[in-house]
């Protein structure tokens, strides 16, 4: 076995070498349903023989699966964690009654709806005249394509080339995409370890929502996206259009669903913020099944939060550390952290706890192992005032480190 190994990997560094590697991403189709669909598979750049794991990225309304390569280099993600990246495409509308709905709304009203790329996600676009007092639109966008079917098909024939388990198989979607992620978890053909949506929501039409199906979840919404709006519909030109479920109806659903614990909320705050954009991090807390929501201000829909562009949090960081946490414990090749015992004082206490590192991040779960407290320090200290009496245990990862210890918090 070893012996394969070594020639597999040289076989690599000799193709790389002399540029006879294979385009990457790699485009490939496969048959779903009635139609011949496309998709790219990028491979992680490392040396390591065999993935860890596998993400599917879902392009947004009107979009490309290039986008996780341009725009939104969500393929980052997959290279620091040695993860597969699976980005489909998704089909024009087919139902010609659509086609002509958008077209008389375009002719009438000067709002433009393009149906060059729409994921069967149980998206319904309502649209309502004030002025009128009629519908002039209540269509499911790609209602006779089966998406669900057709990310399930290319999961598996991946899964079958690299030789993967059916762990570790996360969803990433931007807008419509993150719709198409919801909807996928909701039928659940392949259960996703964990999925993320940026800026998406579930549609009015979405399926599945009866099976109360548990999966762990991790979603970014602005309160002034001007695209999907946090309320799920908005006016325009005397049009009141309805394009979602409300954010705060979603985060309940699966909050509940999970069986979560109350939320807990905290500004994020994990560098220097110079353009005026804030983040609160509301966690619904579940020792496997959390739900984590991110909800930005002042930020565009197609806004792309980056570190170097000033912003006081960075989306590939955050997404590999919501795919980190939930990812199988041990999954062939990754390197699992090093772990060492954490002296914390003074302990007992009551408001305040000096930590011994300087910075980091911290979470703090009672003896059930629920996650009562998660945030970043910089200087080496924690404020556990908001913390009920009683027996936890503090993680703090620093520089690649976990350091474990019991605090005991008394009033």
């Amino acid at each position: 076995m070893q012996k394969k190994i070594f020639i597999l990997t040289a076989l690599w560094l000799i193709a790389t070498a002399t540029g006879l590697t294979a385009a990457n991403p790699e485009k490939k189709t496969v048959r779903s349903g009635d139609f011949e669909r496309e998709y790219l598979v990028y491979t992680p750049q490392n040396t390591r023989v065999k993935p860890d794991g596998l993400i599917v990225g879902l392009h947004g309304f009107n979009g490309s699966n290039e986008d996780f390569f341009g725009a939104y280099p969500i393929f980052r993600v997959a290279d620091s964690l040695n993860y597969l990246f699976l980005a489909p495409q998704a089909l024009p509308e087919q139902s010609q009654r659509v086609k002509d709905k958008a077209e008389l709304i375009r002719l009438f009203f000067g709002n433009t709806i393009p149906l060059d790329a729409v994921w069967a996600c149980g998206l319904k676009v309502k649209a309502f005249s004030q002025l009128f007092g009629v519908t002039l639109l209540e269509e499911e966008l790609n209602k006779s394509v089966d998406d669900v079917e057709f990310i399930r098909r290319i999961i598996d024939q991946t899964r079958d080339e690299y030789a993967l388990t059916s762990e570790n198989i996360f969803l990433v979607g931007t807008s419509m995409g993150g719709y198409m992620a919801y909807q996928f978890a909701l039928k659940q053909p392949v259960k996703p370890a964990g999925i993320v949506s940026i800026v998406g929501s579930m549609g009015l039409s979405v399926q599945g929502m009866d099976d109360r199906l548990k999966t762990p979840l991790c979603d970014f919404h602005s309160l002034t996206d001007e695209v999907v709006p946090y309320a799920g519909s908005y006016e325009n030109a005397g049009l009141v259009i309805s394009l979602a479920q409300a954010k705060t109806d979603v985060l309940r659903y699966w909050a509940e669903t999970n069986g979560c614990g109350e939320p807990v909320s905290e500004a994020v705050n994990n560098y220097p913020s110079t353009n005026g954009i804030t983040v609160e991090k509301i966690t619904y807390p579940h020792p496997v099944y959390e739900v984590v929501h991110y909800r930005m201000n002042g930020s565009s829909h197609s806004y792309f939060f980056r570190k170097e562009a000033g912003d006081c949090m960075d989306y590939p960081e955050e997404i590999t550390k919501f795919i980190s946490s939930h990812a199988s414990p041990h999954p062939g090749g990754m390197v699992m952290p090093e772990i060492r015992t954490l002296q914390v004082y003074p302990n007992p206490a009551a408001e305040v706890v000096y930590l011994g590192i300087t910075d980091g991040h911290v979470s703090v779960c009672d003896f059930a192992g629920q996650e009562v407290l998660s945030t970043p320090f910089r200087s080496g200290q924690l404020d556990i005032s908001s913390l009920k009496p009683g027996i936890y245990i503090l993680r703090v990862r620093s520089n690649g480190i976990l350091h474990t210890a019991k605090l005991i918090i008394q009033k």
